[in-house]
């Protein structure tokens, strides 16, 4: 029976915020929420939420339960997949040393720890190596591959870098050393010497995922290579038991989270489906930073990106930097829980630095005007350059403006840079190192990095204001922030909230819903954490009295912006309008409601 024909919702009226943002109610069929909410038998609420994504109704099945049978492609559709599986595969077979070359970050670890384990599954001698981030920098380099080699390496896999190391792998295949690419960040017209350069983003590749995490595109591979031995009946003939690739998905979602791709198509079903793996603990680096994290509820796309992320992040931040992927890698219980320890002790150094770092750039910011660029650059010799991406995020969150924060040392510049939605960062630095005024770098459009002579610092900013100016003005003029329904304080329950988690998981090009809940009045509120920078509030409603006409309701860092002031004030019975998402406190063994509080609107 087809749904009733009911009108398409109308452009719904702006909310100005105290924030000086816009909020509106996101446009959707109505009448593809009604068939929703009848198919599904899902409340009005979600089927709005679903509708939203312009999905089709024959997508909604596969969108609340994804499934890596019916998400994934043939990896062989990429180029030169074929030539990367088969090298590997005679590699394998000829007993030749292999060793993975990745970044330091989480995707680098994630893509190094699957490849070794999936290469030490099929009888492959393999190592993994991690450049130093402060010796070494990002990607590979000469000195580092030809000492691979003379130290017995036959074949190297760069995973998470590469596609940009022309010099380095040049200097390699002199050497004769043979090199293979996996990666996933953006090429240039120029490509490396290498046997094989697997890269959805390469500028002549027409495969359909282009938003693939380096670990997608290793997990991809593992794939291509597993496919080609059991062809050949090589598990039968070594007498060697095939791989469960399914298993591996715990890195795959733990990569594909912390490099904030778009959890859309076959990377919501990486996420979704390692999230299941995950409550396994069967790899004992994940478990032991859950344990030690003292994560005792399931894992989720959350926990993922700001618990186990940040503690992996950190060896390579202020740390050693092969400590994640050594973590990630291993089967020995003893090394692996001194190494948990260790990282969490460098994630607290970490958000120390960060912190100064932070505090020093907004100064620097502020006091020269900076703001009022089209692009925020900010640079310091007192800079550790392993925090300088995290401080760039802040930045750019608080100026709503592409940033770059840049750590300099002996008059070069090492720089990491975060973008606004519409504004390709990743692009633009390519074009400068193809004008000449970076030495290297690359990225993606949401984060790109690159290092600078200091002397060409004001050239290059100059450059990019001029690049990405007409992005950013249209983006600012255009910019509006939406919410998915507008609710009232009964609506807004654990109900809800327990029907929102069907969305999951939530992150890039999935965020969790935000609502617009009106009418409250703040019953109780008071400031809490460390630095008493948050606040705790208690809400009700003008229509309704007791306990169950409670809300309550967190907002970070509410007191660095004007909305903490509103929310503390002794003037009790103010009523206000929320912008929240709906959530669930898990404590003590019980689940309560709760609303973070995002903004607030009249």
């Amino acid at each position: 029976m087809k749904p009733a024909q009911l009108p398409q919702s109308q452009n719904s009226p702006i909310f100005k915020s105290i924030l000086g943002k816009n909020w509106q109610q996101k446009h959707h069929d109505e009448r593809l929420a009604l068939a929703i909410h009848q198919k599904f038998d899902i409340s009005q609420i979600l089927a709005k939420s679903l509708a939203i994504k312009n999905l089709e109704l024959n997508q909604i099945e596969n969108f609340l339960e994804p499934t890596i049978k019916h998400s994934l492609p043939d990896p062989f559709s990429l180029l030169d997949m074929d030539k990367a599986a088969e090298k590997i595969i005679h590699a394998v077979k000829n007993k030749q040393k292999i060793t993975i070359f990745g970044d330091y970050d989480v995707d680098g670890a994630t893509s190094s720890a699957l490849l070794k384990r999936f290469l030490r599954a099929v009888g492959a001698k393999v190592e993994i190596y991690i450049p130093d981030r402060i010796l070494e920098g990002y990607g590979p380099n000469a000195v580092a591959l030809i000492n691979l080699k003379n130290t017995g390496t036959d074949l190297v896999i760069t995973v998470d870098c590469g596609t940009t190391a022309f010099a380095p792998l040049e200097e390699a295949k002199k050497s004769g050393l043979e090199v293979i690419v996996i990666d996933h960040h953006l090429g240039a017209l120029q490509k490396p010497q290498a046997i094989a350069v697997v890269n959805p983003n390469r500028l002549d590749e027409t495969f359909e995922h282009k938003n693939l995490a380096a670990v997608g595109v290793c997990f991809l591979l593992c794939v291509a290579v597993n496919k080609l031995l059991r062809a050949e009946n090589y598990y039968e003939n070594n007498k060697i038991e095939e791989p469960k690739l399914l298993n591996y998905l715990d890195l795959v979602a733990l990569g594909t989270v912390c490099d904030v791709v778009p959890l859309t198509g076959l990377n919501r079903a990486f996420v979704n489906q390692g999230l299941k793996i995950i409550k396994n603990r069967s790899n004992l680096g994940i478990k032991n930073l859950c344990d030690i994290a003292s994560l005792n509820e399931p894992c989720s796309a959350y926990h993922l990106g700001f618990v186990i992320g940040p503690r992996i992040n950190a060896g390579g931040r202020v740390g050693k930097s092969d400590l994640g992927a050594r973590l990630l890698s291993s089967e020995n219980e003893n090394e692996v829980q001194k190494i948990a320890a260790d990282l969490d002790i460098f994630n607290k150094q970490r958000k120390d630095i960060e912190q100064n770092v932070l505090e020093e750039a907004q100064k620097q910011i502020e006091k020269n005007k900076i703001y009022e660029k089209s692009v925020i650059f900010a640079a310091s010799e007192n800079w550790h350059p392993g925090v300088i991406g995290i401080v760039a995020a802040r930045i750019k969150e608080k100026y709503n403006k592409p940033t770059a924060i840049i750590s300099l040392e002996n008059g070069l510049g090492k720089a990491s840079c975060r973008s606004i939605n519409g504004v390709d960062f990743g692009s633009a630095i390519i074009k400068a190192r193809t004008n000449g005024l970076i030495n290297e770098g690359g990225g993606h459009a949401m984060a790109a990095g690159f290092s600078v002579s200091q002397n060409k610092i004001p050239d290059l900013h100059q450059f990019l204001n001029a690049e990405l100016e007409s992005d950013i003005l249209y983006h600012n003029e255009n910019s509006t922030n939406y919410f998915h329904d507008i609710l009232d304080i009964n609506s807004a329950n654990l109900q809800l909230a327990y029907e929102i988690l069907k969305l999951e998981p939530f992150g890039a090009g999935n965020s969790k819903p935000k609502f617009l809940i009106k009418d409250l009045l703040i019953v109780e509120s008071s400031l809490i954490g460390k630095d008493q920078s948050h606040v705790r509030c208690v809400f009700s409603s003008k229509n309704i009295t007791g306990l169950n006409g409670r809300l309550n309701g967190v907002c970070f860092k509410a007191m660095e912006e004007k909305i903490g002031a509103i929310l503390i004030s002794k003037n009790k019975g103010n009523s206000v309008n929320i912008i929240a998402q709906i959530n669930i406190n898990h404590w003590m063994g019980n689940d309560n409601l709760q609303v973070i509080i995002e903004d607030l609107v009249v």
